[in-house]
């Protein structure tokens, strides 16, 4: 079952996030561009939209076994996630930065986009299923809680692993476009081309014509300059979500785990109470036996005092007879 199945299953997850819908990757069928291949060939472990085989995460939950099941579904899409990270990640960020020609720029960009989107919607169904894992009864058993914990550590190292990787390429993109700038306005003051630069970084509109035989190579700088200050703004929208991501995956190990507390802990009083109530029952019922036994041991005395009493009337009588 891939994330996007699983997601819709489950209404929620995976497919309430995919940016994608029912487009096929526009690079699929394409060679260049550093792709190796064609984003769509990256192996068995994609199917369609970033298909992360994670084959039992829907099963009824329950038990320290459901729960280690999960945690080790999560670590496999981490695990996914990483390889995708170290290799097509790479793969698309050094395309952009090597294409020459605003075709190639263009291009380049749009599978970058697609690559980091990817793993953008596979954070975001990770910790949605970590969340669920949280929130199964018996998460805080102490059999599994380092398990959900180790889980937590390794899908918030794999986000600071992807947020380090952006800042780096974040970094290269911004010298390029400095010098894609320079090359479009040679005429700039230093003062200019800070000020130029920085627009640009902003999403303004900038000139890059120049007249005479420089027109087309300022007009590909400008074309690159446009593509890579995207790209950069992209980076940025994306690492404040990564890191409101980081946060919650960071409380919910501790968020969550006075919840479990108090269950374990009233689950613990009722049982207590149980107990409680059981002795009592005991002696009771022991009570209730003792009084039982105790009404028949008065019968037989009265029994035995009246038997007594009625033989010395007869003796009595019978006395009484014989004198007359």
């Amino acid at each position: 079952m891939s994330y996007q199945s699983l997601g819709d299953s489950q209404g929620g997850g995976y497919g309430q996030y995919n940016p994608y819908g029912g487009q096929q990757n526009p690079y699929g069928s394409q060679q260049g561009y550093g792709y190796g291949g064609g984003y769509g060939q990256a192996g068995a472990m994609e199917q369609g939209n970033g298909g992360y085989e994670m084959s039992s995460i829907n099963q009824s939950s329950g038990g320290p076994t459901a729960i280690l099941n999960k945690c080790k579904e999560i670590n496999d899409g981490i695990s996914q996630l990483r390889s995708k990270r170290e290799g097509q990640l790479v793969a698309a960020q050094n395309a952009l930065l090597d294409s020459s020609t605003g075709k190639e720029d263009q291009a380049s960009r749009q599978g970058l986009d697609y690559i980091e989107d990817d793993i953008n919607t596979a954070f975001r169904y990770l910790r949605d299923q970590f969340k669920r894992v949280k929130e199964t009864p018996g998460s805080g058993d102490p059999r599994v809680q380092g398990q959900v914990e180790n889980t937590s550590r390794n899908l918030r190292r794999e986000i600071e692993q992807y947020q380090r990787a952006q800042s780096d390429f974040r970094k290269r993109l911004e010298e390029q476009v400095r010098r894609r700038y320079e090359i479009a306005n040679p005429e700039a003051t230093p003062e200019e081309l800070e000020q130029g630069v920085q627009n640009v970084l902003l999403g303004q509109e900038q000139s890059f014509v120049v007249p005479g035989a420089r027109t087309r190579q300022a007009n590909d700088a400008r074309q690159a300059t446009l593509q890579r200050s995207a790209a950069i703004r992209k980076i940025e929208q994306d690492m404040i979500e990564l890191s409101n991501l980081y946060q919650e995956v960071a409380e919910l190990v501790h968020i969550q785990e006075p919840m479990i507390e108090n269950i374990n802990q009233g689950a613990e009083e009722t049982h207590h109470n149980v107990e409680q109530a059981n002795t009592k029952l005991d002696d009771a019922i022991q009570s209730a036996k003792n009084a039982r036994r105790w009404k028949w041991y008065a019968l037989i005395i009265i029994i035995i005092i009246i038997a007594i009493v009625v033989g010395v009337a007869v003796g009595v009588t019978e006395a009484n007879k014989s004198t007359h």
